[in-house]
């Protein structure tokens, strides 16, 4: 396991007759203080960094990094020096500059890119830094720690650092953490570097949160809520009934859910906080007395996330157990009992669009999805319409007797 960071270098503050560099100050990350020119030099010796990756243009301050970092060859400084004034620096040129590095860490396996800047054409040069970039995935293995530093990142390198990494979480076939996206705050005696993770972290409660309400997923959100183990155990309960379709189950503990999220918003976690009432919500959508409503409610949630196959079998069993219950001397949770609910629904406006002797009924679809009959291999798109229109038809069938 590594503890990789990744930071962006620019030109520095160049002034007449001067080398590049920055202004010196004292970095203060967690309380403690590192004086220094450079947040990468703070940030190694406050994380303990074993590995860096230095992201720059061929007239970044390389000739600066190589002396901050203990290098003493005059003449490949000199090389440097010159190479960053033409623009001509290319990454076998760095190769002493790595080996200084992997010296200065006491480890080996730091690397560098040199990306374009200034090309005729921006988006393809913003593309085809980043796609360049994404071969940073190759340096990173099983268990390793990242740390961005975008103090010193020039124009758009600090946007495309954190999109690069959202995408090798993404694409990236091992595992691995993102500890710490840092920015220097500078000032003139003490400068604080600031963590902006909470941010990055965002963007997971998001997918998470939009996993669970589209999809039924519960997976991601309940290992971001594991400080809570009773609401990530509710919600992992919940998701796992819904996949199996195991309504009585999913209908014991609904309670259970919204009293387990009334947590949520009392926790300390900001984005918790932030993104609580959003679960409230769907919880309270499906906190139904009738065990009907609540199956129909979420056959329409899973109908609005594309779930369609689902939302055709909760809709079948939703119509059966409300027919149960408006007979009132059935037993919604007997088979032999739903079996006499199914029969009893008619010929009505609503059994004419329920019964299997109908061509393009809910049964008879329900019946292709459960027991994948090929008969309606060329109505996909029709039935996906026809969902569309049974669920708005039966919208007052579930309101009988209310």
């Amino acid at each position: 396991m590594s503890k990789i960071l990744i930071t962006s270098i620019g030109t520095g503050d160049i002034k007449k007759d001067s080398d590049s560099d920055y202004h010196e100050t004292t970095y203060i990350i967690e309380d403690k203080m590192y004086t220094s020119t450079l947040t990468s030099e703070a940030i190694i010796k406050h994380y303990e960094i074993n590995k860096v990756i230095f992201i720059g243009t061929s007239g970044s301050m390389w000739d600066n990094l190589y002396l901050k970092y203990g290098g003493e060859d005059e003449a490949y400084l000199d090389l440097l020096t010159n190479k960053k004034k033409d623009s001509s620096l290319k990454h076998q040129d760095l190769e002493p500059f790595l080996k200084q590095i992997d010296s200065y860490l006491d480890n080996n396996g730091s690397n560098c890119f040199i990306i374009d800047y200034n090309t005729s054409n921006k988006s393809d040069e913003i593309w085809n830094n980043f796609e360049m970039l994404l071969s940073i995935r190759d340096l990173i293995e099983d268990g390793d720690e990242l740390y961005l530093d975008i103090t010193h990142g020039f124009r758009y390198m600090p946007i495309i650092n954190i999109f690069l990494l959202e995408t090798l979480k993404a694409l990236h076939s091992k595992s691995f953490s993102v500890n710490a996206i840092l920015y220097g705050m500078f000032a003139d005696k003490e400068s604080e570097i600031i963590n902006f993770k909470i941010f990055f972290d965002l963007l997971d409660w998001i997918k998470a949160i939009n996993d669970f309400k589209r999809h039924a997923d519960a997976s991601h959100l309940s290992s971001l809520i594991k400080e809570d183990k009773e609401a990530s155990n509710v919600l992992t309960q919940f998701s796992d009934a819904l996949h199996l379709s195991n309504l009585h189950a999913l209908w014991s503990f609904i309670k259970k859910v919204n009293e387990k999220l009334a947590k949520l918003q009392k926790t300390d976690n900001k984005i918790i906080k932030l993104l609580s009432g959003d679960i409230d919500l769907l919880a309270k959508r499906f906190d139904k007395e009738q065990q009907s409503d609540f199956q129909f409610e979420l056959s329409k949630w899973l109908f609005e996330g594309q779930n369609y196959a689902l939302s055709y079998i909760l809709l079948y069993e939703a119509i059966i157990t409300k027919s149960c219950e408006l007979k009132g001397d059935l037993d919604c949770s007997s088979h032999d009992d739903r079996e006499k609910a199914k029969k009893s629904l008619g010929d009505d406006k609503y059994g004419k669009f329920f019964y299997t002797k109908y061509s393009d009924s809910i049964s008879k679809i329900r019946n292709t999805i459960v027991h994948q009959n090929k008969d309606r291999k060329d109505s996909t798109q029709q039935d996906i319409k026809r969902l569309e229109r049974f669920l708005e038809k039966f919208e007052n069938y579930f309101k009988i007797g209310q």
